[in-house]
Protein backbone atom coordinates (compact mmCIF):
# COMPACT_ATOMS: atom_id res chain seq x y z
CA UNK A 1 0.00 0.00 0.00
CA UNK A 2 2.80 2.56 1.01
CA UNK A 3 4.41 1.69 -2.89
CA UNK A 4 1.07 2.48 -4.61
CA UNK A 5 0.63 5.73 -2.57
CA UNK A 6 4.48 7.11 -3.43
CA UNK A 7 3.96 5.91 -7.25
CA UNK A 8 0.33 7.42 -7.28
CA UNK A 9 1.86 10.98 -5.71
CA UNK A 10 5.40 11.48 -6.73
CA UNK A 11 5.62 13.93 -4.27
CA UNK A 12 5.37 14.83 -0.48
CA UNK A 13 1.80 15.23 0.46
CA UNK A 14 0.94 17.70 3.19
CA UNK A 15 -2.04 16.36 5.84
CA UNK A 16 -4.15 19.10 7.76
CA UNK A 17 -6.60 17.31 10.53
CA UNK A 18 -8.75 19.16 12.05
CA UNK A 19 -10.89 18.10 15.42
CA UNK A 20 -14.44 16.91 14.05
CA UNK A 21 -17.75 17.31 15.74
CA UNK A 22 -18.56 13.66 16.41
CA UNK A 23 -22.24 14.26 15.63
CA UNK A 24 -20.86 15.02 12.10
CA UNK A 25 -19.18 11.49 11.86
CA UNK A 26 -21.41 9.71 9.87
CA UNK A 27 -19.50 6.49 10.32
CA UNK A 28 -19.64 7.40 14.31
CA UNK A 29 -23.48 7.43 14.41
CA UNK A 30 -23.61 4.26 12.77
CA UNK A 31 -21.78 2.48 14.83
CA UNK A 32 -23.48 4.25 18.15
CA UNK A 33 -27.11 3.20 16.73
CA UNK A 34 -25.63 -0.14 15.93
CA UNK A 35 -24.38 -0.30 19.52
CA UNK A 36 -27.82 1.10 21.32
CA UNK A 37 -29.64 -1.25 18.47
CA UNK A 38 -28.35 -4.45 20.07
CA UNK A 39 -28.30 -3.11 23.42
CA UNK A 40 -31.77 -3.07 23.63
CA UNK A 41 -32.30 -6.20 21.91
CA UNK A 42 -29.60 -8.07 24.65
CA UNK A 43 -31.70 -6.53 27.89
CA UNK A 44 -35.08 -7.66 26.53
CA UNK A 45 -33.02 -10.85 25.92
CA UNK A 46 -30.92 -11.14 29.34
CA UNK A 47 -35.08 -10.41 30.79
CA UNK A 48 -36.36 -13.60 29.21
CA UNK A 49 -33.21 -15.42 30.24
CA UNK A 50 -33.75 -15.11 33.86
CA UNK A 51 -37.67 -15.21 33.37
CA UNK A 52 -37.11 -18.73 32.02
CA UNK A 53 -34.37 -19.21 34.46
CA UNK A 54 -36.68 -18.61 37.43
CA UNK A 55 -39.62 -20.37 36.05
CA UNK A 56 -37.89 -23.68 35.80
CA UNK A 57 -36.66 -23.52 39.40
CA UNK A 58 -40.27 -22.78 40.40
CA UNK A 59 -41.41 -25.94 38.28
CA UNK A 60 -38.43 -28.14 38.79
CA UNK A 61 -36.29 -27.61 41.61
CA UNK A 62 -38.64 -26.09 44.22
CA UNK A 63 -41.98 -28.05 42.86
CA UNK A 64 -44.59 -29.13 45.28
CA UNK A 65 -43.61 -32.93 45.25
CA UNK A 66 -39.71 -31.55 45.86
CA UNK A 67 -41.58 -29.35 48.73
CA UNK A 68 -42.96 -31.80 50.34
CA UNK A 69 -39.93 -34.64 50.46
CA UNK A 70 -37.71 -31.65 51.37
CA UNK A 71 -40.90 -31.42 54.73
CA UNK A 72 -40.62 -35.13 55.11
CA UNK A 73 -36.81 -34.88 54.70
CA UNK A 74 -36.63 -32.28 57.85
CA UNK A 75 -38.94 -33.94 60.32
CA UNK A 76 -37.25 -37.12 59.83
CA UNK A 77 -34.34 -35.40 60.54
CA UNK A 78 -35.96 -33.56 63.89
CA UNK A 79 -37.25 -36.37 65.34
CA UNK A 80 -33.92 -38.40 64.68
CA UNK A 81 -32.07 -35.72 66.37
CA UNK A 82 -34.36 -35.36 69.28
CA UNK A 83 -34.14 -39.57 70.06
CA UNK A 84 -29.93 -38.98 69.63
CA UNK A 85 -29.90 -36.48 71.96
CA UNK A 86 -32.68 -37.39 74.39
CA UNK A 87 -34.59 -34.07 74.20
CA UNK A 88 -37.44 -33.33 76.67
CA UNK A 89 -39.00 -30.39 77.76
CA UNK A 90 -36.19 -29.94 80.13
CA UNK A 91 -33.54 -29.38 77.76
CA UNK A 92 -35.74 -28.67 74.98
CA UNK A 93 -33.41 -25.53 74.03
CA UNK A 94 -30.79 -28.37 72.43
CA UNK A 95 -32.95 -27.87 69.67
CA UNK A 96 -31.46 -24.96 68.37
CA UNK A 97 -28.24 -26.40 67.30
CA UNK A 98 -30.70 -28.82 65.16
CA UNK A 99 -31.95 -25.39 63.67
CA UNK A 100 -28.20 -24.07 62.96
CA UNK A 101 -27.67 -27.12 60.98
CA UNK A 102 -29.55 -26.68 58.88
CA UNK A 103 -30.67 -24.53 55.40
CA UNK A 104 -33.25 -22.25 54.27
CA UNK A 105 -35.67 -23.69 57.35
CA UNK A 106 -38.02 -21.36 59.03
CA UNK A 107 -39.20 -23.55 62.70
CA UNK A 108 -41.19 -22.31 65.41
CA UNK A 109 -42.23 -25.37 68.10
CA UNK A 110 -45.53 -25.39 70.60
CA UNK A 111 -46.90 -26.94 73.11
CA UNK A 112 -50.06 -27.69 71.94
CA UNK A 113 -52.13 -25.00 69.51
CA UNK A 114 -55.28 -26.72 69.06
CA UNK A 115 -58.55 -24.61 68.98
CA UNK A 116 -60.95 -24.46 71.91
CA UNK A 117 -63.27 -23.13 69.62
CA UNK A 118 -63.22 -21.63 66.21
CA UNK A 119 -62.22 -20.18 64.33
CA UNK A 120 -64.47 -17.71 63.16
CA UNK A 121 -64.90 -15.16 61.26
CA UNK A 122 -66.99 -11.66 61.17
CA UNK A 123 -70.37 -11.69 59.64
CA UNK A 124 -70.12 -15.58 58.48
CA UNK A 125 -72.87 -16.86 61.04
CA UNK A 126 -72.62 -19.02 63.87
CA UNK A 127 -70.82 -21.74 61.63
CA UNK A 128 -67.02 -22.11 62.13
CA UNK A 129 -64.49 -20.85 60.34
CA UNK A 130 -62.93 -23.51 58.16
CA UNK A 131 -59.24 -23.16 57.95
CA UNK A 132 -57.22 -23.39 54.69
CA UNK A 133 -55.82 -26.69 54.63
CA UNK A 134 -52.45 -25.49 53.48
CA UNK A 135 -52.50 -23.50 56.72
CA UNK A 136 -52.90 -26.29 58.57
CA UNK A 137 -50.35 -28.30 57.10
CA UNK A 138 -47.41 -25.61 58.62
CA UNK A 139 -47.88 -27.06 61.54
CA UNK A 140 -46.37 -31.18 61.82
CA UNK A 141 -46.36 -33.28 65.05
CA UNK A 142 -43.34 -34.65 66.94
CA UNK A 143 -42.78 -36.90 69.72
CA UNK A 144 -39.72 -35.76 71.97
CA UNK A 145 -37.78 -38.29 73.49
CA UNK A 146 -39.76 -39.21 76.78
CA UNK A 147 -42.98 -39.48 74.00
CA UNK A 148 -44.23 -36.09 74.75
CA UNK A 149 -46.24 -34.96 71.90
CA UNK A 150 -45.18 -31.26 70.34
CA UNK A 151 -46.18 -29.11 67.32
CA UNK A 152 -43.78 -27.91 64.82
CA UNK A 153 -44.17 -24.73 62.11
CA UNK A 154 -41.98 -25.77 59.41
CA UNK A 155 -41.86 -24.25 56.20
CA UNK A 156 -38.70 -24.59 53.46
CA UNK A 157 -37.62 -22.04 51.36
CA UNK A 158 -36.14 -21.79 48.05
CA UNK A 159 -32.01 -21.96 48.24
CA UNK A 160 -30.90 -18.64 46.86
CA UNK A 161 -27.89 -20.18 45.28
CA UNK A 162 -30.75 -20.67 42.27
CA UNK A 163 -31.58 -16.82 41.96
CA UNK A 164 -28.04 -16.25 42.00
CA UNK A 165 -27.58 -18.64 39.22
CA UNK A 166 -30.27 -17.15 37.31
CA UNK A 167 -29.02 -13.79 37.59
CA UNK A 168 -25.61 -15.41 36.50
CA UNK A 169 -27.80 -16.47 33.43
CA UNK A 170 -29.23 -13.40 32.51
CA UNK A 171 -26.36 -11.18 32.24
CA UNK A 172 -24.34 -14.25 30.44
CA UNK A 173 -27.33 -14.44 27.87
CA UNK A 174 -27.49 -10.58 27.46
CA UNK A 175 -23.30 -10.19 26.79
CA UNK A 176 -23.56 -12.50 24.37
CA UNK A 177 -26.17 -11.35 22.58
CA UNK A 178 -25.14 -7.72 22.72
CA UNK A 179 -21.61 -9.17 21.35
CA UNK A 180 -23.60 -11.43 18.30
CA UNK A 181 -25.48 -8.62 17.55
CA UNK A 182 -22.88 -5.85 17.40
CA UNK A 183 -20.62 -8.25 15.87
CA UNK A 184 -23.34 -8.92 12.95
CA UNK A 185 -24.12 -5.40 12.48
CA UNK A 186 -20.64 -4.28 11.95
CA UNK A 187 -19.60 -7.37 9.74
CA UNK A 188 -20.60 -5.76 6.61
CA UNK A 189 -18.20 -2.73 7.74
CA UNK A 190 -15.63 -5.34 8.67
CA UNK A 191 -16.28 -7.15 5.08
CA UNK A 192 -15.87 -4.02 2.85
CA UNK A 193 -13.07 -2.75 4.77
CA UNK A 194 -11.06 -6.09 3.92
CA UNK A 195 -12.32 -6.01 0.86
CA UNK A 196 -11.24 -2.18 -0.09
CA UNK A 197 -7.77 -4.06 1.56
CA UNK A 198 -7.57 -6.23 -1.22
CA UNK A 199 -8.11 -4.21 -3.98
CA UNK A 200 -5.36 -1.89 -2.36
CA UNK A 201 -3.54 -4.78 -2.78
CA UNK A 202 -4.04 -5.25 -6.48
CA UNK A 203 -3.95 -1.59 -7.59
CA UNK A 204 -0.05 -2.28 -5.59
CA UNK A 205 0.58 -4.90 -7.73
CA UNK A 206 0.63 -2.42 -10.51
CA UNK A 207 -3.01 -2.95 -11.73
CA UNK A 208 -3.77 0.67 -11.66
CA UNK A 209 -6.90 -0.44 -13.95
CA UNK A 210 -8.82 -2.78 -11.18
CA UNK A 211 -11.79 -0.64 -10.01
CA UNK A 212 -12.31 -0.18 -6.31
CA UNK A 213 -15.81 -0.90 -4.80
CA UNK A 214 -17.97 2.44 -3.61
CA UNK A 215 -20.93 2.00 -1.31
CA UNK A 216 -22.67 3.53 1.19
CA UNK A 217 -22.19 6.79 2.71
CA UNK A 218 -19.73 7.52 5.28
CA UNK A 219 -15.88 7.84 5.76
CA UNK A 220 -15.61 4.61 4.64
CA UNK A 221 -16.92 5.31 1.29
CA UNK A 222 -15.00 8.99 0.86
CA UNK A 223 -11.91 6.80 1.17
CA UNK A 224 -12.79 4.93 -1.26
CA UNK A 225 -13.82 7.88 -3.27
CA UNK A 226 -10.12 9.25 -2.20
CA UNK A 227 -8.59 6.53 -3.51
CA UNK A 228 -10.31 6.39 -6.81
CA UNK A 229 -10.23 9.70 -7.65
CA UNK A 230 -6.46 9.10 -6.19
CA UNK A 231 -5.73 6.33 -8.76
CA UNK A 232 -7.62 8.01 -11.97
CA UNK A 233 -5.46 11.17 -11.56
CA UNK A 234 -2.06 8.72 -11.81
CA UNK A 235 -3.60 6.96 -14.89
CA UNK A 236 -4.26 10.79 -16.19
CA UNK A 237 -1.02 11.64 -15.74
CA UNK A 238 0.65 8.70 -16.94
CA UNK A 239 -1.42 9.12 -19.97
CA UNK A 240 -1.01 12.39 -20.55
CA UNK A 241 3.35 11.76 -20.38
CA UNK A 242 2.86 8.53 -22.69
CA UNK A 243 1.07 11.48 -24.77
CA UNK A 244 4.25 14.02 -24.40
CA UNK A 245 6.40 11.30 -24.84
CA UNK A 246 4.41 10.44 -28.70
CA UNK A 247 4.65 14.22 -29.28
CA UNK A 248 7.91 14.62 -28.72
CA UNK A 249 9.26 11.68 -30.76
CA UNK A 250 7.04 12.99 -33.13
CA UNK A 251 8.67 16.30 -32.53
CA UNK A 252 12.10 15.27 -32.70
CA UNK A 253 11.76 13.53 -35.59
CA UNK A 254 9.97 16.52 -37.27
CA UNK A 255 12.38 18.85 -36.34
CA UNK A 256 15.08 16.62 -37.59
CA UNK A 257 13.52 16.59 -41.03
CA UNK A 258 13.37 20.20 -40.90
CA UNK A 259 16.99 20.89 -39.85
CA UNK A 260 18.17 18.34 -42.24
CA UNK A 261 17.02 19.61 -45.61
CA UNK A 262 18.19 23.43 -45.46
CA UNK A 263 21.33 22.22 -43.32
CA UNK A 264 22.03 19.60 -46.48
CA UNK A 265 21.38 22.58 -49.04
CA UNK A 266 23.55 25.19 -46.35
CA UNK A 267 26.37 23.03 -46.83
CA UNK A 268 26.21 22.09 -50.40
CA UNK A 269 26.74 26.10 -50.73
CA UNK A 270 29.12 26.32 -48.71
CA UNK A 271 31.03 23.67 -50.17
CA UNK A 272 30.78 25.58 -53.38
CA UNK A 273 31.90 28.61 -51.92
CA UNK A 274 35.05 26.83 -50.18
CA UNK A 275 36.01 25.43 -53.71
CA UNK A 276 35.39 28.86 -55.44
CA UNK A 277 32.95 27.58 -57.91
CA UNK A 278 31.43 30.39 -58.81
CA UNK A 279 31.38 32.28 -62.17
CA UNK A 280 30.97 35.89 -60.99
CA UNK A 281 30.86 38.49 -58.29
CA UNK A 282 27.30 38.23 -59.04
CA UNK A 283 27.10 34.65 -58.50
CA UNK A 284 28.98 34.75 -55.05
CA UNK A 285 26.22 37.30 -53.73
CA UNK A 286 23.32 34.90 -55.03
CA UNK A 287 25.17 31.70 -53.43
CA UNK A 288 25.50 34.07 -49.94
CA UNK A 289 22.14 35.09 -49.77
CA UNK A 290 21.30 31.26 -50.24
CA UNK A 291 23.28 31.00 -47.35
CA UNK A 292 21.90 33.32 -45.36
CA UNK A 293 18.43 32.21 -45.69
CA UNK A 294 18.69 28.54 -45.50
CA UNK A 295 20.99 30.00 -41.71
CA UNK A 296 18.03 32.06 -41.12
CA UNK A 297 15.32 29.09 -41.73
CA UNK A 298 17.39 26.75 -39.61
CA UNK A 299 17.25 29.34 -36.47
CA UNK A 300 13.70 29.55 -37.06
CA UNK A 301 13.19 25.70 -36.82
CA UNK A 302 15.84 25.96 -33.36
CA UNK A 303 13.71 28.97 -32.08
CA UNK A 304 10.73 26.35 -32.16
CA UNK A 305 12.19 24.10 -30.74
CA UNK A 306 13.51 26.42 -27.74
CA UNK A 307 9.83 27.68 -27.76
CA UNK A 308 8.78 23.73 -26.88
CA UNK A 309 11.36 22.82 -24.92
CA UNK A 310 10.66 26.20 -22.63
CA UNK A 311 6.86 25.06 -22.15
CA UNK A 312 7.47 20.99 -21.88
CA UNK A 313 11.13 20.75 -20.20
CA UNK A 314 10.42 23.34 -17.12
CA UNK A 315 11.70 21.70 -13.98
CA UNK A 316 10.89 24.33 -11.24
CA UNK A 317 11.92 24.53 -7.89
CA UNK A 318 11.67 27.06 -4.70
CA UNK A 319 14.19 29.95 -4.26
CA UNK A 320 14.29 32.01 -1.31
CA UNK A 321 14.40 35.97 -2.45
CA UNK A 322 16.95 36.55 -0.34
CA UNK A 323 19.34 33.78 -1.29
CA UNK A 324 18.49 35.01 -5.47
CA UNK A 325 19.18 38.61 -4.64
CA UNK A 326 22.37 37.83 -3.25
CA UNK A 327 23.47 35.81 -5.96
CA UNK A 328 22.30 38.52 -8.54
CA UNK A 329 24.27 41.38 -6.65
CA UNK A 330 27.24 39.11 -5.59
CA UNK A 331 28.32 36.28 -8.03
CA UNK A 332 25.90 37.18 -11.39
CA UNK A 333 28.14 40.10 -13.13
CA UNK A 334 31.89 39.32 -12.27
CA UNK A 335 32.29 40.10 -16.19
CA UNK A 336 31.08 43.01 -15.67
CA UNK A 337 33.35 43.86 -12.61
CA UNK A 338 36.29 42.89 -14.01
CA UNK A 339 35.84 45.60 -17.14
CA UNK A 340 35.97 47.86 -14.39
CA UNK A 341 32.41 48.68 -13.33
CA UNK A 342 30.55 48.85 -10.48
CA UNK A 343 27.66 47.44 -9.01
CA UNK A 344 25.03 49.42 -6.87
CA UNK A 345 22.91 46.95 -5.30
CA UNK A 346 20.04 47.63 -3.40
CA UNK A 347 17.98 44.98 -1.77
CA UNK A 348 14.52 45.28 -0.12
CA UNK A 349 12.67 43.25 2.90
CA UNK A 350 12.46 39.75 1.48
CA UNK A 351 10.61 37.29 3.61
CA UNK A 352 9.27 35.55 0.63
CA UNK A 353 9.95 32.75 -2.45
CA UNK A 354 9.60 32.17 -6.03
CA UNK A 355 9.18 28.35 -8.10
CA UNK A 356 10.96 28.82 -10.71
CA UNK A 357 13.65 26.81 -12.88
CA UNK A 358 17.22 27.64 -11.64
CA UNK A 359 18.69 26.39 -15.68
CA UNK A 360 15.98 28.76 -17.23
CA UNK A 361 16.56 31.62 -14.74
CA UNK A 362 20.73 31.08 -15.61
CA UNK A 363 20.06 31.69 -18.85
CA UNK A 364 18.26 35.23 -18.46
CA UNK A 365 21.50 36.07 -16.00
CA UNK A 366 23.41 35.66 -19.00
CA UNK A 367 21.61 37.16 -21.48
CA UNK A 368 21.47 40.13 -19.25
CA UNK A 369 25.27 39.77 -19.00
CA UNK A 370 25.90 39.82 -22.71
CA UNK A 371 24.03 42.93 -23.22
CA UNK A 372 25.21 44.61 -20.28
CA UNK A 373 28.77 43.38 -22.27
CA UNK A 374 27.99 44.37 -25.61
CA UNK A 375 26.29 48.12 -24.59
CA UNK A 376 26.94 48.42 -20.94
CA UNK A 377 29.26 51.59 -19.43
CA UNK A 378 31.78 50.27 -17.41
CA UNK A 379 31.96 54.69 -16.48
CA UNK A 380 28.84 54.47 -14.70
CA UNK A 381 27.99 52.00 -11.95
CA UNK A 382 25.16 48.90 -12.47
CA UNK A 383 21.78 49.48 -10.61
CA UNK A 384 20.15 46.67 -9.15
CA UNK A 385 16.84 47.20 -7.20
CA UNK A 386 15.39 44.16 -5.70
CA UNK A 387 11.92 44.63 -3.35
CA UNK A 388 9.11 42.40 -3.18
CA UNK A 389 5.15 44.10 -2.94
CA UNK A 390 2.18 42.84 -3.47
CA UNK A 391 2.63 39.21 -3.97
CA UNK A 392 5.45 39.35 -6.63
CA UNK A 393 9.19 39.62 -6.52
CA UNK A 394 10.40 43.16 -8.18
CA UNK A 395 13.81 43.33 -10.25
CA UNK A 396 15.26 45.82 -11.65
CA UNK A 397 18.48 46.71 -13.82
CA UNK A 398 19.41 49.91 -15.03
CA UNK A 399 22.85 51.04 -16.50
CA UNK A 400 24.44 53.92 -19.21
CA UNK A 401 24.68 52.71 -22.68
CA UNK A 402 27.95 52.88 -23.94
CA UNK A 403 28.74 55.49 -26.77
CA UNK A 404 29.97 53.72 -29.55
CA UNK A 405 30.56 54.84 -33.22
CA UNK A 406 28.82 53.15 -36.24
CA UNK A 407 27.11 51.26 -33.47
CA UNK A 408 24.76 48.40 -35.04
CA UNK A 409 21.00 48.90 -34.29
CA UNK A 410 20.35 46.18 -31.71
CA UNK A 411 17.38 42.54 -32.59
CA UNK A 412 16.93 42.38 -29.15
CA UNK A 413 16.89 38.55 -29.56
CA UNK A 414 18.62 37.78 -26.59
CA UNK A 415 15.86 40.28 -24.44
CA UNK A 416 13.15 38.71 -26.03
CA UNK A 417 14.11 35.13 -25.12
CA UNK A 418 14.54 36.12 -21.66
CA UNK A 419 10.96 37.88 -21.54
CA UNK A 420 9.55 34.44 -22.81
CA UNK A 421 11.08 32.66 -20.30
CA UNK A 422 9.51 35.11 -17.44
CA UNK A 423 6.54 34.77 -19.18
CA UNK A 424 6.38 31.35 -19.25
CA UNK A 425 7.10 31.43 -15.04
CA UNK A 426 4.22 33.31 -14.90
CA UNK A 427 5.70 36.73 -14.47
CA UNK A 428 6.63 40.04 -16.63
CA UNK A 429 9.17 41.12 -18.43
CA UNK A 430 9.83 44.77 -20.25
CA UNK A 431 12.84 46.93 -21.41
CA UNK A 432 13.02 50.46 -22.18
CA UNK A 433 15.88 53.18 -23.18
CA UNK A 434 15.81 56.90 -21.97
CA UNK A 435 17.86 58.80 -24.68
CA UNK A 436 18.05 61.94 -23.47
CA UNK A 437 19.59 60.30 -19.86
CA UNK A 438 21.41 57.84 -22.34
CA UNK A 439 20.44 54.95 -19.82
CA UNK A 440 18.84 51.36 -20.44
CA UNK A 441 16.52 49.69 -17.91
CA UNK A 442 15.20 46.35 -17.86
CA UNK A 443 12.60 45.23 -15.27
CA UNK A 444 11.18 42.21 -14.37
CA UNK A 445 8.30 40.31 -12.02
CA UNK A 446 7.98 36.86 -10.67
CA UNK A 447 5.12 35.73 -8.89
CA UNK A 448 5.95 34.74 -5.08
CA UNK A 449 5.02 31.21 -4.01
CA UNK A 450 2.03 30.60 -2.12
CA UNK A 451 1.81 29.02 1.51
Amino acid sequence: MENLISRISGEGVTVSTKKKNIWKNRLTLELLGMCAAALLIAIAAANLARNIAVDWIYNAVYSDEKYEQDITDMLQSLQDYVQEEQVTEDNIKQLVNWVRKQKNVYVTFYRDIDELLGPFMANSGDEPYEVDAEYESMYYTVNLYDGTPIKVQLEVYLDMNYMYWADVAMYVTGGIVFLLLLLLMIHHKIRYINRLESELKILGGGNLEYPITIKGNDEITSLAEGITALKNGFLEEQQMKAEAEKANMELVTAMSHDLRTPLTSLIGYLELLNMHRYENEEQLQKYLEYCRKKAFQIKKVSDRLFEYFLVYGKEEKELQLQEMAEDLCNGQFFDWQDRGGTIDCQIGELPGAVQVDSEYMQRVMDNLLSNLKKYGDPAYPLQIQIDEHQDVQHILLKNHVLEQKNQIESTHIGLKTCRRIIENHGGTFAWRTDTQKNTFTIEMELPLAKG
